[in-house]
């Protein structure tokens, strides 16, 4: 009698849980919405919506539509915040909103508040026009001007000469001649006062940053400047195109003027 009615009780209980549902099927839940100006009720496009659980922590996040619309959908129900931003605006979040079976469809209108920056004042300050150095003026006047064949920097780079006179050697009319002392032991010539050429030897006068470096010939231009040290050459080859600051006895025979890195502003 015991066993069977103990039968019975385990068949009851079988068929109670069979008839029972266990427990709220899984649903898809939709929240969605809108974002607007507050002032002039237009929608925000590209504003950012953050969708937050009921602890305000993160769950998804979308950019509005042009329209200004957004749309999250979630699987179950549960409690949500909208937290709402946008650049120029103030940043918003809504209430808590319970997400529940009997409502699988809920509808979020926010509207942002325009976010008024105060700027300091503005002062305007007057400022002098940047002048380059005198002396790259001078420069570039005599290079437009064709008075002297000019040698830059980026040419001696791309060059890699061992001594300045490689570099100026292949400027047309100038020459050497080696008298087998120093770096290098060559004499520079202009092509109008070759040695032997009746007049005797008349080397060109080199100047040194302004300064007039070699007198009585007695000093060879590769003793006076390395090629890494020079960000600029002038080679005046006519009495005529030599400027005033260059002008010397001498001058007929031509000028070289070297300009040093420490003369000249530096160009990396």
């Amino acid at each position: 009698m015991s066993v069977r009615t103990g039968i019975g009780r385990i068949a009851l209980l079988s068929l109670v849980v069979a008839l029972c549902p266990a427990g709220p099927v899984s649903a898809q839940v939709i929240l969605e919405g809108r974002i607007l100006d507050d002032s002039s009720s237009t929608p925000l496009p590209n504003a950012r919506v953050v969708l937050l659980n009921r602890y305000s922590r993160y769950v998804a996040s979308e950019v509005t539509d042009p329209a200004g619309r957004f749309r999250f959908e979630r699987k179950g129900y549960g409690v949500y915040r909208v937290e709402a931003s946008a650049i120029g605006y103030k940043r918003a979040v809504s209430p808590h909103v319970w997400m529940t079976l009997e409502s699988d469809s809920t509808v979020v209108e926010m509207r942002l508040a325009v976010n008024t920056v105060l700027l300091a004042p503005l002062e305007i300050v007057a400022l002098k026009p940047v002048r380059t150095s005198p002396v790259l003026e001078a420069m570039e006047h005599r290079r437009s001007r064709g008075l002297a064949v000019h040698i830059s920097r980026e040419q001696i780079k791309q060059r890699q000469p061992v001594n300045i006179s490689d570099m100026l050697l292949e400027v047309p009319g100038v020459y050497a001649d080696r008298r087998g002392s120093g770096v290098s032991g060559r004499k520079l010539y202009m092509a109008r006062a070759l040695p032997g050429s009746g007049g005797g030897p008349c080397p060109v006068q080199v100047f040194v940053d302004g300064l007039r470096a070699t007198r009585d010939a007695d000093a060879l231009i590769d003793d006076l400047v390395e090629p890494f040290d020079v960000e600029a050459i002038e080679v005046f080859r006519g009495l005529s195109s030599i400027p005033a600051e260059f002008l010397t006895a001498d001058a007929r025979c031509g000028v070289i003027a070297i300009w040093t890195r420490r003369a000249l502003p530096t160009r990396q």
